[in-house]
């Protein structure tokens, strides 16, 4: 059977009432399974369902339960909650209340932009080739970063009835930058992503990697940005191809990604699955990337709205994974801001008919309740095509 995915944040599920929530989900939509993530970065959130307070929800981020704080014993970074939480735990009563509903439930664990760490210890944060030191986002080359994820993983997929981990942020450079207002392209956005921290650099350079080199020549490209105002558009994967030291040192950490996700996929006990998002057009995503290798399923983010771009993107996924990986996807259920109502139905019922067996809805909190019934007819078509 066709799987259908709806993504809650457990705030939202919480104010506005778990069990209502869930009729509405399992009962109404016809959903499968639910998503939750269990941590994040800073969030600020307005809200579209009836009553709930606050209507804008705010929090710096950080982890969405109650750690066991033993599994963190053998790294110096320390998970930090969530201000929202406090004492309380909704985590738990979800994981309970899914099971007992034969709901599948995920843990969504975002690896990168992860609360408050980076600001509250800069060791473990990403730097960039100039030295800044990045305010939100840490460096999953640091082994004691990626002990603390292996140990996130750990905890929720042990203390709590999971089904699956998601992973996001494991498909190594983000290509986004701090500046909104300014886009120097995508391969300049991949290389002010590469972290040179201090990690960073000692790390490859025991691995044999030319890390002075590989530097010198991200520096150079990116002063050729700066001093021209000339875009660079071409993937970080195509410009370093005549490059062998900034090549190494991409293979290097991307191997670290691999190594990560391989010890989380032997640790924890539950199906992992990873994330993409494609970087520049709608069909163009990361390539020969740590972030597949291994896991068991694949979820790439599909933000758009074209059919021919989904199936454009489907057929290159499809092409990357190996044969045992799973590929599934994740769309939208925001209305879009045309007239084209019916985006989410066709491009579900076209997830389905292309043999993928499961689609994350994202997500509840921003879901109008005029939609509701338009999400139930796509996930009821998609769950008739794929039969």
């Amino acid at each position: 059977m066709f799987q259908t995915n709806m993504v809650g944040h457990l705030w939202d599920l919480v104010d506005e009432g778990l069990d209502s929530v869930l009729d509405c989900l399992q009962g109404r939509i016809g959903v499968t399974g639910v998503c939750t993530p269990v941590t994040s970065g800073p969030v600020r959130q307005l809200r579209y369902a009836a009553e709930v307070s606050p209507r804008i929800f705010q929090t710096r981020g950080g982890v969405f339960f109650q750690p066991d704080k033993t599994l963190y014993e053998n790294t110096r970074c320390k998970p930090l909650l969530s201000e929202w939480l406090r004492t309380r735990n909704p985590l738990n009563r979800l994981s309970q209340t899914c099971r007992e509903r034969g709901l599948e439930l995920r843990a969504v664990v975002e690896c990168v932009s992860l609360g408050r760490i980076a600001a509250h210890d800069p060791h473990f944060a990403r730097k960039n080739v100039f030295g800044d030191v990045s305010p939100s986002q840490i460096c999953l080359a640091n082994t004691d970063v990626a002990e603390f994820i292996r140990a996130l993983t750990v905890d929720v997929c042990t203390n709590y009835a999971i089904d699956a981990v998601e992973l996001t942020g494991l498909d190594a450079m983000t290509p986004r930058t701090d500046d909104p207002h300014h886009d120097p392209g995508l391969g300049a956005r991949q290389l002010l992503a590469l972290c040179f921290c201090e990690s960073c650099r000692q790390s490859a350079a025991n691995a044999g990697v030319d890390v002075e080199a590989a530097a010198r020549s991200t520096v150079v490209r990116l002063n050729t940005v700066f001093q021209t105002g000339q875009r660079i558009e071409p993937p970080l994967v195509a410009l370093a191809g005549d490059d062998p030291p900034l090549t190494a040192f991409i293979s290097w950490y991307r191997d670290r990604i691999a190594e990560l996700l391989s010890s989380i996929r032997h640790a924890c006990g539950c199906r992992v699955v990873s994330h993409t998002r494609p970087l520049g057009g709608e069909e163009e995503v990361a390539t020969d990337a740590g972030y597949t290798r291994g896991a068991d399923a694949v979820v790439c983010d599909y933000v758009g709205r074209e059919t021919s771009d989904l199936k454009c993107l489907l057929e290159r996924m499809g092409g990357m994974l190996a044969h045992q990986q799973r590929l599934e996807v994740q769309l939208s259920v925001t209305p879009p801001t045309g007239d084209d109502h019916q985006a989410l139905v066709r491009n579900l019922t076209t997830v389905a008919e292309s043999g993928i067996a499961s689609a994350n809805l994202d997500h509840y909190g921003r879901l109008p309740t005029a939609c509701v019934d338009l999400v139930r007819q796509a996930v009821r078509f998609a769950r008739r095509t794929s039969r």
